[in-house]
């Protein structure tokens, strides 16, 4: 169900996602980056596509233009493209810092085995605010 970014508070849900992330788009993402290590060659996911999944999960809940102000991520294991990942997450706090609306979203990014493989905490301020 989709809400307006002002009615998110402490605990709302985000509706969970999955997505295929195939060997030639998680090589497009190492390449995007300008990375080159023994793990691309390798064939693991990229890290930093939790961060791209917290997006997609958010605004599927909060469809409303979004500014990114902070993130943080923890990866907790290595996996191999392809992969279906799934996203879940909840906004964790909501406040207001000088006049401007913030949420702060923890989202939960797992192979199908359910174990965490990456956990994603960022940051989100409306963009008609800025």
């Amino acid at each position: 169900m989709a809400r307006a970014f002002a009615e998110l508070t402490a605990g709302t849900g985000l509706e969970p996602l999955s997505l295929a992330v195939s060997a030639a788009a998680n090589d497009r993402y190492w390449d995007g980056a300008g990375i080159e290590h023994p793990l691309r060659a390798a064939g693991a996911l990229y890290p930093l596509i939790a961060a791209n999944l917290t997006v997609l999960a958010f605004g599927q809940t909060c469809p409303e233009p979004v500014i990114q102000a902070r993130q943080q991520l923890v990866c907790h294991r290595r996996a191999d493209a392809p992969a279906t990942l799934r996203t879940t997450g909840a906004v964790q706090e909501a406040y207001e810092r000088r006049g401007r609306r913030y949420v702060v979203i923890e989202a939960t990014v797992a192979l199908a085995d359910g174990d965490p493989l990456w956990t994603s905490t960022v940051v989100f301020t409306p963009a008609a605010t800025l």
